[in-house]
Parts: C-alpha cells; sequence; structure tokens
C-alpha cells in the first residue's frame, strides 16, 4: 500500500466514531499519536493527499486537517487496501543463568 494511504487510513480511523466525519478537524498531535510515522512524513503524505482532494488542510493557530467525503470514499472502497500492512513482531526467549 501506498504509505499517503496509510496516512489517510489512520486518519479515517480517528474519525470514524464522530458524528460528521467530514467536519472533525484533526491535529497534528492526535495523528502523530495515531501513525506509525514521524510528522515530518506524515505532512508530506497530507500534502498529497490534499493534492488528490482526499484531504483537506487549514493553517488556523494550529495546523488542523480533515478527511474528504472523497477520502472517506477511497478508504471505504478497499482501493488502497491492496497490500496489508503487516506488523512483525520478534520472539524473545529467556535465557536461564547456569550456576
Amino acid at each position: 500500500m501506498d504509505k499517503r494511504y496509510v496516512t489517510l487510513q489512520t486518519l479515517a480511523k480517528i474519525v470514524r466514531e464522530t458524528p460528521h466525519p467530514t467536519q472533525y478537524l484533526c491535529t497534528p498531535r492526535e495523528m502523530i499519536l495515531h501513525s506509525v510515522f514521524d510528522w515530518e512524513l506524515i505532512n508530506s503524505h497530507l500534502s498529497s493527499l490534499e493534492k488528490e482532494e482526499l484531504v483537506v488542510i487549514v493553517q488556523a493557530d494550529i495546523l488542523q486537517f480533515y478527511i474528504t467525503q472523497k477520502g472517506l470514499d477511497k478508504i471505504n472502497s478497499g482501493e488502497p487496501a491492496e497490500d496489508k500492512l503487516q506488523l512483525l513482531f520478534r520472539q524473545e526467549t529467556e535465557v536461564g543463568v547456569r550456576s
């Protein structure tokens, strides 16, 4: 999956429980807390997504952004989920101490 769509998916997860998802103004802090990427990469993704009209960036006292209906439709269509994001966990074993 293109990493910018992972960022779009993260934004969709943040707003999914709100009554009006396309009106929810998300902050960088929220996005950083929910994302696997650092702010520099998230910001780059948001700029690309804005060009595709999937999000809107609003410059107020602090930067805010929201997902558009087109962005929600893209996430719900399953298009960005062609490749699943996989999390790998390392298996650790205990090593006994010999006397």
